[in-house]
């Protein structure tokens, strides 16, 4: 079956890039206290691609910068800081192998990325508001909106040709492509990358949401890491299809009472998404064709 063909080639890493020694390095220093800056830029200075990836993202529009950025170091102290350096190297360097070698038409990696940087923004700022004992970690929350969607990638590295007819088929007929993975496939992007970060030693958060960010309802242990990041990635499928920012997901009233953030302060949040957008595709842009 189609179904068992993907595990074993994604469990026995069959076919597929090996994850990289720097995704190796930069997984080992995820949640140390005692990383630097000088640390950090010495690691990612040891990939001359993933050094000129952190640089032209700081030199986005979204940071803003008045002078060019020219060094790792400039780039983490200047515009990224040093956990937001940490989070998009991790994102870059994982998906790396992938990403450089797509050959499928249809797959818009510019929309890979806006919707992985768009989630990832949009739970930063929604952790800011939560409210009691139930703090969710702001780096792990922007960490899990980047990766939501990984079991793209290799889906779309494996199988250009059938995932080119099966995202056109998305289009035409107006369908989930989950739902069309599955019929087609037998399994989905969210269990393929979920296949996919068990094996890379990807904390135990992050593969969580990988694998049930879909589901309103989940109830295990990073359960409302898993409910924040489903209420973000529905918010951008809706917002980038017609702008409309002041749209709340299905799920949001769930939301808003397991963490108490009012919804005057979501919207205020979504309404700072919104006019940040332009700024937010810059950063897509960089992380496609730098």
């Amino acid at each position: 079956m189609i179904h068992d063909d993907i595990r074993l080639t994604v469990h026995g890493m069959q076919d597929l890039p090996a994850i990289s020694p720097m995704s190796t390095k930069l997984l080992g220093v995820i949640g140390d206290d005692r990383l630097s800056i000088h640390q950090l830029a010495d690691i990612i200075r040891q990939d001359v691609s993933l050094g000129g990836r952190i640089i032209g993202l700081a030199n986005s529009a979204y940071f803003g910068q008045r002078e060019p950025i020219t060094s790792v170091e400039d780039a983490i102290f200047k515009a990224l800081g040093l956990r937001l350096t940490q989070n998009m190297a991790l994102g870059i360097a994982l998906s790396g192998p992938f990403s450089s070698q797509v050959h499928c038409a249809a797959f818009d990696m510019h929309g890979f990325w806006l919707k992985a940087v768009l989630t990832a923004n949009l739970a930063q700022g929604l952790c800011k508001q939560v409210r009691g004992d139930l703090q969710i970690d702001i780096d792990m929350a922007y960490l899990a909106g980047l990766l939501h969607e990984l079991g793209l990638l290799p889906l779309v590295y494996l199988y250009p040709e059938q995932m080119n007819e099966l995202f056109t088929r998305r289009i035409t007929r107006h369908q989930h492509l989950r739902e069309i993975l599955r019929d087609e496939l037998g399994t989905d992007q969210h269990e393929v990358g979920t296949w996919l970060a068990m094996n890379w030693q990807i904390p135990p958060a992050i593969v969580d949401v990988i694998a049930h960010h879909a589901e309103a309802d989940y109830d295990g242990k990073h359960a409302l890491l898993v409910l924040l990041i489903h209420c973000c990635s529905r918010w951008a499928i809706l917002y980038m299809e017609d702008g409309v920012w002041d749209r709340l997901p299905e799920e949001t009233d769930v939301l808003l009472e397991h963490t108490g953030i009012d919804r005057s302060e979501m919207l205020t949040v979504l309404k700072q998404q919104h006019v940040k957008f332009g700024a937010m595709e810059s950063m897509a842009h960089a992380l496609v064709e730098s």
